[in-house]
């Protein structure tokens, strides 16, 4: 696989789940889980994209129906989507901090903003610090206390660690995952990417991507490793725990699609888009 097709890839994946976020955000029904199908679909594909598009199978995918793949098309050839630009432009809060906090979702974001104004994480802990969220009958106090326990790790996750103390945690998981896919006879590609592999002075978040037959057994494993303080997301391709104070990401690809994986999650952003825009 070329490695600039596999970033399209993801790239077209975070917008579709961005757009599932902003839809439910808005209170409408069906289309968010439409949206999240088809972006879990194109993620763990072992090919590119941009080819599936040229061969016109777009809507040979599961998930992937006539509108959506309309929408693919457009990324996969400009790199955005209009539709996504402009439902940015309408969402009045700042929908990417807000959903930091664990336990917040599209929805309860709504209904703090229609509720009490809530547009930012500054907006939110004042909010949770004044009692105004229990006053939500469909909240109540110990949702208050969660969202202020949720901020502080999320302004913690936001922090930076000395590379001198990420790297052993992130020795330490990758080990652990290799000994689990190890013991059932499978042979596994196990490594941390990101900042940490950049070899960055201080890293804000432990990167680590994975190749295995049985996704779901080792998301599981991972999100039960020894040590784990919070359990953020778990999913089969997508999973993140706290531990050991540090967010630790865990991605899981298929074998043929590791290196482009690996290039992806470890390169800036910066570098990222200049590799998107070199055709």
């Amino acid at each position: 696989m070329n490695d600039i097709s596999d970033m399209k890839n993801q790239l077209v994946a975070r917008i579709l789940n961005e757009i599932a976020d902003m839809l439910e955000l808005q209170g409408v029904e069906f289309k968010p889980r439409a949206y999240r199908r088809a972006a879990r679909t194109i993620e763990s594909l072992a090919e590119p994209i941009e080819q599936i598009y040229a061969e016109g199978k777009l809507t040979d995918l599961p998930g992937v129906g006539d509108a959506i793949a309309k929408k693919v098309g457009e990324i996969v050839e400009t790199g955005t989507l209009g539709y996504y630009e402009e439902l940015k432009k309408k969402t009045p809060v700042d929908l990417e901090s807000l959903l930091t906090v664990e336990g917040i979702g599209p929805k309860t974001v709504a209904l703090l903003y229609e509720r009490l104004g809530i547009r930012s994480l500054e907006d939110l802990q004042r909010a949770a610090q004044q009692h105004k969220i229990r006053e939500i009958k469909r909240l109540g106090a110990k949702t208050e206390e969660n969202i202020l326990s949720g901020i502080e790790l999320a302004k913690q996750s936001k922090g930076r660690t000395l590379l001198g103390d990420a790297l052993p945690i992130a020795d330490g998981v990758c080990e652990r995952l290799r000994a689990r896919i190890g013991s059932a006879g499978e042979t596994c590609l196990v490594e941390a990417a990101g900042s940490l592999r950049r070899m960055k002075e201080t890293i804000g978040d432990i990167d680590i991507v994975a190749t295995t037959k049985n996704p779901s057994d080792l998301s599981d494993a991972f999100a039960h490793l020894q040590g784990v303080q919070r359990i953020l997301e778990k999913g089969v391709t997508k999973s993140s725990i706290l531990l050991d104070n540090l967010q630790v990401d865990l991605r899981v690809v298929a074998e043929e699609s590791f290196g482009s994986a690996m290039m992806y999650f470890t390169g800036s952003k910066d570098h990222n888009i200049a590799m998107r825009n070199s055709r």
